[in-house]
């Protein structure tokens, strides 16, 4: 078992709480009025809303984030991140999964 904490010290960005080969677990800090920009990963991504309100965009859609709101994007889907109205922290998971 791991246990994986927070680093606090964080305002803005990416805190990478873990790191490995086929999984990775980053809590994302968004300051009011801050974007991060369209993206995609290979790997299987997993986003939840853990503070705060982030819009979350793809190429043909946008979904409000807010604590305990999920999405879950296939391997090389673009997507974006904005929080416009409100700072706001989302988990997200970069995992290949298990067939």
């Amino acid at each position: 078992m791991k246990i994986l904490t927070p680093d606090t010290t964080i305002s803005e960005g990416p805190d990478r709480m873990m790191v490995e080969h086929h999984l990775s677990i980053v809590r994302l800090v968004l300051p009011k009025g801050f974007t991060i920009k369209r993206h995609r990963s290979m790997m299987t991504v997993t986003v939840v809303a853990i503070k705060g309100k982030i819009q979350f965009h793809t190429d043909d859609d946008v979904t409000t984030l807010v604590p305990g709101k999920a999405v879950v994007m296939q391997p090389g889907e673009f997507h974006w991140l904005e929080a416009p109205d409100e700072a706001g922290q989302v988990m997200v998971v970069h995992g290949v999964l298990a067939q």
